[in-house]
């Protein structure tokens, strides 16, 4: 069963379509905002329609890298030393080679203003599509629960951002502090961007869920046709998307149809963040190592370790293991929502009592949740869920082993 997904839309379903896009665009304009100061720019509200960066986004972008560039080649000018080889000088030079990394992660994050744009923009216009075929516009509280949602990660970002920038400047160079603070933050909104999106996808899907298992549901009651009960604003409990049972109702096929819409945009996304999540887990990687490194050559010093360091390097190394395992979280409870999407999905087809055309459309459906998994994969080489924190722990642990074995010979 083929589904044509470009129909042409009545022109009420234009105007819902573009207050969506609107509300979509107001969830998620704080952390678009904040972009914005730290030289990302997505898309541009112009005239009350998305559209491409204009020059002036463009060069505000170019200025605050170039900013950046001269920053950062200062500080290491100022910085590091290379008068011999010695275990100072190895910390100084590993401390280079992470800002290195976290300068390469802050440049494929900027260059989102001149790449992806297309992308952006049809991610928010597919989700006003979906949201329109949804009936989302008749809840009062569903795009509140999404601005909650970009609220609590921005919360938590900024929080874990000043408890780590207060460490740095009482423990370690203020340059450093400087540079590493604004690097740290992009990368930390970065993650909390892409939690966001995978969350827009999560609560559209969770809607598909939800219609699927109110007519599941009153179909276990044995009931001859599927109640269809009045539609109040703010109330989704009782409502019945796909309705009454007979031969003519598409409306299995229609949330086929959006299921294939999510997986569209699930795709979307994984290709925007492609190389920004690559990037922070190389980054993060390298600041692990550049930690443990700094822990043993302070515990191998002839004098007593500052304890203040020692809680900086405790703090960081928590603080990058927590942001990795919340990225990875969301995309594992994305994974389980589509999961429960083919389990609803088959109980419909093993519901012999329905039309044949209804169980039709259902075996199209599970086609379909088969051919769109809905996960979020770097370059094909791996997944992002659960299973990347335990392997990042896992790694990192060994090479943990490797360097206190190294360190004995300097």
């Amino acid at each position: 069963m083929e589904f044509q997904l470009e129909e042409k839309i009545p022109s009420y379903r234009n105007r819902n379509k573009r207050r969506g896009e609107e509300q979509i665009f107001n969830t998620l304009k704080i952390i678009i905002k904040i972009e914005y100061f730290v030289g990302i720019f997505r898309f541009a509200l112009l005239n009350e329609k998305l559209g491409r960066p204009n020059w002036r986004m463009k060069s505000i972008s170019i200025f605050i890298i170039t900013i950046n560039v001269v920053w950062f080649f200062s500080f290491a000018a100022y910085d590091l030393e290379l008068p011999s080889v010695d275990n100072v000088t190895s910390y100084k030079f590993m401390n280079l080679i992470c800002i290195i990394f976290m300068f390469l992660q802050f440049f494929v994050s900027a260059s989102t203003t001149f790449t992806f744009n297309t992308s952006n923009i049809c991610i928010i216009s597919m989700l006003a599509k979906v949201d329109t075929m949804l009936k989302v516009e008749n809840l009062s509280n569903f795009y509140k629960k999404s601005s909650l949602d970009t609220n609590i990660y921005l919360a938590l970002v900024i929080t874990t951002q000043i408890l780590v920038n207060i460490t740095d400047f009482l423990t370690v160079h203020i340059s450093w502090a400087i540079t590493a603070g604004f690097l740290d933050f992009v990368q930390r909104l970065e993650i909390a961007a892409f939690c966001i999106y995978v969350g827009l996808l999560k609560g559209r899907l969770n809607m598909v869920n939800h219609y699927l298992k109110t007519f599941v549901d009153d179909q276990g009651k044995k009931a001859a046709t599927a109640l269809t009960i009045e539609f109040r604003r703010g109330i989704i409990e009782n409502f019945t998307f796909i309705g009454q049972v007979r031969e003519n109702n598409t409306k299995i096929r229609d949330l086929a149809k959006i299921y294939v819409m999510i997986g569209q945009i699930c795709s979307k996304v994984n290709e925007i963040f492609n190389m920004q999540i690559l990037t922070i887990l190389m980054n993060t990687f390298i600041t692990m190592i550049d930690m443990m490194w700094t822990c043993l050559v302070m515990y191998r010093a002839p004098t007593s370790p500052k304890l203040g360091v020692l809680i900086n390097v405790t703090l960081s190394c928590c603080t990058w293991i927590s942001f990795i395992a919340m990225m990875s979280i969301r995309c594992e409870r994305f994974l389980y929502v589509r999961n429960e999407t083919k389990i609803l999905v088959n109980k419909i087809i093993m519901n012999y009592d329905l039309p044949t055309t209804m169980r039709d459309q259902a075996k199209a459906f599970m086609q379909l949740v088969e051919a769109w998994p809905l996960s979020i994969h770097i370059y094909d080489m791996f997944s992002v869920d659960i299973s990347l924190t335990l392997s990042f722990i896992s790694v990192a642990t060994t090479y943990l082993i490797v360097l206190i074995q190294v360190i004995k010979f300097f």
